[in-house]
């Protein structure tokens, strides 16, 4: 199983090092053999890291079957391919010995200086070794310039460290080795370094694509000059051809002298031609005589002839020939004096093709009768025909011919400057081709142009010459690869500290949220203690505060004594002020919870605000204070809203007027406006008391916050009032303002808006008009029977003696058990609910008697000391709709008798 497993390993490690071979040879440098974008290298030595040996012999195998399809390397011997494959083998197994040397395994990925130094180790340092070699062999093998040496053995070191530096962590993070700590959530930095790899390589891309576009098009505009200045010497023989064509339809007989002449002034010196020559058609009958005047304008033995394998000829009988009679220049062109060019092997076709065409011809390459020992020569042929006759055969005067070499006339158009760019090939025709004796095929950059010789089509290949290769060396764009991988790293690197930091920030939130948590719960615990110790004490002060004012207001009722009177009043007012304090910080703790909902009943602005001042009008006269009440008409208007709270506004504005206002007045300004569906209540109190200063004004509103730290000695105060005044604006979608000067005095000023309730026949009683009822009013509650469901003795007597002051007896439980073992005997008509009692509390009795059939109809009240929001919601829920607060006024009591009164 482990010799499976070992083959499987280096058959995967093969085929995936030659599949990344074959993807890195798409970005191979103009020169072969080095890519910067290489990953096969990374990947190589992130398996081999993992793996071991037999991840090298895959990459052997790999490198033997993908280097002799590298067009450089496969340009050198074959030796070579081998000599590269174990070099870059042993460079894998090179970078694992430096690790192990000179590091300490497993890497701590969270240190910085040791991820630093394992990535130099086996990038930079390792990969050395296969820069180097490339270098020595194309150095060894190949005569290219230095630069260009060293420009691939740098490609390479690149290529590889690069691919090593992103690639090869990626192997590590994965699986468990012995080189790198196993790191929690690499999957980030895997992404990241992949990330960093493929945007760096497309950057590289992109730019050295770019690079490359710029250099081919910088060669191909080498080469136009040397395309359009052949394209212009075709086109000057071209006018030489036709120069001759004229002159000899003009002239009926054109001598050697006056040939040499015309030609000698029509040829460009800059077109380097080797002779230029006319042939005349000479038929069978006229040889002889042809044969004679050549002899004697040569002034030697001249016949038509014919070359042959074995040299010339006399030429045989045949119907025409067509013999060069004229060529110039005269002295290296002799020796082919009398040729039939109509049997030459090369020029004979072309002259049936001119004949045929009636236009220019060119030869194939062939080695010129003057010049046998290079095989460079093509003729260029023109037929003359007869003027004004038509062209053919039998009009056909001649021809004119260009006589080329190619090296000979292309060596002046290859100058210096071009010979720097391009090499060149041209071939026409079938199988013609002339060769620069530096052209090689393909090297580096190549270029076709695709012209016409005369009558053939023929292509123009370039190809970049050495000194031009050295312009395809471009070090710019390794400075991309360098600082990419630069930040590559520090990306990566980045990604491990917050992946790091993460975990660790993970570990501590956990913590601390588990010990938030409990110390919410702790939290929740004590506000639920706190929320019961509120209710106990709101029950606790509201209990004793129910029998002093209800004594108070039964003791004012039944005497007449003008001093005990006096007397009682004074303890209603206290009373009402010790009320208002313990409301004031019992709703400062719900609205801190945000617990302090507002109620909504019918009141009158004007009767409530002027009971305030009645309340207060002993303490205002204790202090020779006069308080002014002044109204609009529509204040006298009713609103719906929260009564209670607005009188809580009231006695916070006047009370604090009161407090710090040793003499003078205290003044009440109140307007109502409507404003769609609501009513506009501005309040405003004015005094001069003792003002505030302007810097303390800012923090007035805040809880606990006076004026200086002495007024708590110089005058009381819990420091509530005025931020409960505050909340409770707000609440009433309204705001308080002041504006004070120290010495004069306040003017606060309180916007309330309340619904505007349209007045009914009920709604119109006051407070005053129902204590004094009709009779007939009273006749509808008087048979009413009422059992009050109350555990504290004293506060039965109260609401014993008010039911018997609206003419009423009652029955009382003192818990909720009683009032339901009351109420298997007896039914009454109402219930007057107290909540918190012993054995059963007064909801769990409400309960117990609605889901009574014979007992729902019942009607309950909750008449109680603990009234929040919390037991208004509980009542709901049971149906019960109706509370009476401790402490209480027999008025109170007598409303809901008379709402539910039969």
């Amino acid at each position: 199983m482990g010799n499976l497993n070992k083959l499987a390993i280096v058959f995967f490690a093969c085929i995936t090092h030659f599949l990344l071979v074959q993807f890195g040879s798409q970005f191979l440098v103009p020169f072969g053999y080095a890519s910067v974008i290489w990953p096969a290298t990374g990947v190589a030595l992130g398996l081999y890291l993992l793996k071991g040996w037999p991840v090298l012999v895959g990459v052997f195998v790999s490198l033997l079957l993908s280097l002799p399809q590298d067009s450089l390397i496969a340009s050198l011997p074959t030796e070579v391919a081998y000599i590269l494959a174990v070099l870059s083998t042993v460079q894998l197994v090179v970078s694992r010995q430096l690790v192990l040397l000179f590091s300490q395994v497993p890497i701590r990925i969270s240190v910085p200086f040791e991820i630093i130094k394992f990535l130099l180790l086996t990038g930079p340092v390792a990969m050395l070794l296969g820069g180097a070699t490339i270098y020595l062999v194309l150095f060894y093998y190949l005569e290219l310039p230095q630069q260009t040496l060293l420009y691939v053995g740098v490609t390479k070191w690149v290529g590889d460290f690069f691919s090593v530096v992103l690639l090869t962590p990626v192997f590590l993070f994965l699986y468990p080795n012995i080189f790198v700590k196993k790191a929690r959530k690499a999957s980030a930095a895997i992404i990241t370094s992949l990330f960093c790899f493929s945007i760096i390589c497309f950057v590289y891309f992109v730019s050295s694509n770019n690079f490359n576009r710029d250099q081919k098009q910088q060669f191909v505009n080498g080469t136009v000059s040397f395309v359009e200045q052949i394209n212009s010497t075709q086109s000057t023989i071209k006018l030489y051809l036709k120069a001759l064509e004229a002159y000899f339809q003009a002239s009926e007989q054109v001598t050697k002298e006056e040939f040499s002449a015309f030609t000698s002034i029509i040829q460009n010196t800059e077109v380097r031609v080797r002779a230029i020559g006319w042939i005349p058609l000479i038929t069978k009958q006229a040889r002889t005589q042809f044969e004679s005047s050549m002899q004697k304008l040569y002034a030697k033995p001249v016949h038509i002839k014919q070359q042959t394998s074995a040299g010339f000829k006399k030429s045989p009988q045949q119907p025409y020939y067509l013999p060069i009679y004229y060529t110039y220049p005269l002295d290296e062109n002799q020796a082919v004096i009398g040729l039939d060019v109509s049997t030459h092997p090369f020029a004979g076709q072309t002259i049936k093709q001119a004949i045929v065409a009636k236009n220019f011809a060119v030869t194939d390459i062939f080695a010129l009768v003057q010049q046998q020992d290079k095989t460079d020569g093509v003729v260029v042929y023109y037929p003359i025909f007869k003027k004004a006759t038509p062209p053919s055969l039998a009009s056909l005067i001649g021809f004119v011919e260009v006589v080329l070499e190619l090296e000979l006339l292309l060596d002046p158009m290859y100058t210096a400057e071009r010979e720097g760019i391009f090499t060149y090939q041209i071939s026409f025709g079938d199988g013609n081709v002339f060769s620069h004796p530096s052209y090689e095929p393909e090297h580096f950059i190549a270029h076709n142009v695709a012209f016409t010789l005369f009558d053939k089509q023929g292509v123009i290949r370039f190809s970049s010459s050495d000194s031009f290769a050295v312009n395809l060396i471009n070090w710019v764009d390794f400075i991309i690869v360098f600082v990419g991988c630069l930040l590559g790293v520090i990306c990566v690197m980045f990604v491990f500290f917050i992946v790091s930091f993460n975990t660790s920030l993970e570990k501590k939130v956990k913590a601390s949220t588990h010990e938030l948590t409990e110390k919410n719960h702790e939290l929740i615990l004590a506000n639920d203690a706190k929320n019961l110790f509120l209710a106990n004490v709101s029950h606790e002060y509201r209990t004793p505060l129910n029998a002093i004012i209800g004594f108070t207001e039964l003791a004012s009722k039944e005497t007449e004594d003008h001093i005990a009177l006096d007397y009682l009043a004074r303890i209603s007012d206290a009373s009402a002020i010790l009320l208002s304090t313990v409301n004031d910080v019992l709703d400062f703790s719900k609205m801190q919870a945000g617990q302090l909902d507002l109620d909504s009943k019918v009141f009158k602005p004007e009767e409530v605000t002027a009971s305030v001042i009645g309340m207060l009008s002993h303490l205002a006269a204790e202090k020779s204070i006069k308080i002014e009440f002044n109204h609009d008409e529509q204040y006298s208007k009713q609103v719906e809203g929260d009564e209670l709270r607005f009188k809580q506004i009231l006695i916070n504005l006047l009370n604090n007027a009161l407090k710090f206002t040793p003499k003078g007045s205290i003044r009440l300004d109140c307007h109502c406006r409507d404003q769609d569906d609501d009513r506009l209540l501005t309040i405003k109190v004015i005094d001069t008391g003792i003002g505030i200063k302007a810097e303390d004004q800012q923090r007035l509103f805040n809880a606990f916050a006076q004026a200086q730290s002495s007024t708590t000695r110089n005058y009381g105060g819990t420091g509530l009032g005025l931020s409960i005044v505050k909340q409770l604006c707000i609440l009433m979608r309204g705001e308080i303002s002041v504006v004070s000067q120290e010495g004069v005095g306040s003017e606060f000023t309180v916007v309330l808006k309340l619904k505007i309730h349209n007045e009914t026949e009920y709604s119109k009683l006051s407070a005053e008009q129902m204590d004094s009822a009709s009779t007939e009013q009273c006749d509808h509650y008087k048979d009413m029977k009422v059992l009050v469901v109350e555990d504290n003795k004293i506060n039965q007597i109260v609401v014993q003696k008010h039911l018997l002051n609206l003419g009423l007896g009652c029955d009382f439980a003192n818990d909720g058990q009683q009032a339901l073992e009351y109420l298997k005997v007896q039914q009454p008509d109402i219930i007057l609910m107290d909540l918190q009692m012993p054995v059963m509390d007064g909801f769990t009795a409400s309960k117990h008697i609605k889901n009574d059939e014979n007992l729902k109809h019942i009607s309950i009240v909750i008449l109680s000391a603990s009234v929040g929001k919390e037991e208004k919601q509980q009542a709901a829920l049971l149906g019960i709709k109706d509370f009476i607060h401790k402490p209480y006024k027999q008025s109170d009591l007598e409303r809901v008798l008379v709402k539910y009164a039969h």
